[in-house]
C-alpha cells in the first residue's frame, strides 16, 4: 500500500475523512461502522486491532502526525486529536469527531483548496496511520476509507458509498 506516500503529501491528490456523528444517519446505517465516544476510546480500539503505544497530545516534530491545525478550527468538527506509535515507530493520529458531516464538508472544502488527506474512518472518529501494515489491520477491523473531491478512483468490486457531504465517497479500497 502506497497510503503513507499520499499521507505525507498534504497536496497530493486524495481527501479523505471521516463518517457520520452523534445519533444516526441514513446515509451510514447499515455500514457496520465501529463507534467511540472519546479519545480513549479511539485508543483502544486501534490497540485491539493494531497498536498504539505512547498516546500524546503532541510530540517532537516531525512524529505530530497531521490536521494538528485543523484540530483548532471549530469548522473541521474535531473533538479531540491525539498521535500514537504503531509497531513500526510510525505516527497515527487519533480524531475524536462531533460531527461527522461538517468534518466531512471541511474535508471537502480542504480537496479543493489544495489541502488533501485521506483517514480511515469510524462513526465517529477518524484514525490516520502513517504504516501499511496499520493500515490493513485497520480495515480488516471495518474502518473505511472517505475520499472527498472526486480524485479517488475505486475499482469494481470495493465499496463505494456516499458520504455525509457531497462529493465524498466511504471505500473499502486503499490503492496499492
Amino acid at each position: 500500500m502506497r497510503l503513507t506516500k499520499t499521507l505525507t503529501a498534504v497536496t497530493a491528490a486524495v481527501a479523505l475523512t471521516a463518517l457520520t456523528g452523534c445519533g444516526s444517519d441514513a446515509k451510514d446505517d447499515g455500514l457496520g461502522l465501529p463507534s467511540a465516544g472519546d479519545i480513549a476510546a479511539v485508543e483502544k480500539f486501534v490497540n485491539q486491532h493494531a497498536q498504539c503505544t505512547n498516546m500524546r497530545k503532541a510530540g517532537a516534530e516531525g512524529t505530530e502526525g497531521i490536521l494538528t491545525d485543523e484540530a483548532k478550527d471549530s469548522e473541521w468538527a474535531i473533538k479531540d486529536r491525539a498521535v500514537c506509535d504503531d509497531g513500526a515507530h510510525q505516527v497515527v493520529t487519533l480524531l475524536s469527531i462531533s460531527d461527522m458531516a461538517k468534518f466531512q464538508a471541511a474535508n471537502l472544502k480542504g480537496s479543493q483548496n489544495g489541502k488533501n488527506y485521506e483517514a480511515l474512518v469510524g462513526k465517529d472518529f477518524a484514525v490516520v496511520p502513517m504504516g501499511d501494515e496499520t493500515v490493513k489491520k485497520l480495515m480488516d477491523a471495518k474502518l473505511l476509507l472517505l475520499t472527498c473531491g472526486g480524485k479517488y478512483e475505486i475499482p469494481g468490486g470495493y465499496k463505494k458509498h456516499a458520504g455525509l457531504a457531497d462529493g465524498c465517497v466511504l471505500t473499502d479500497y486503499v490503492r496499492s
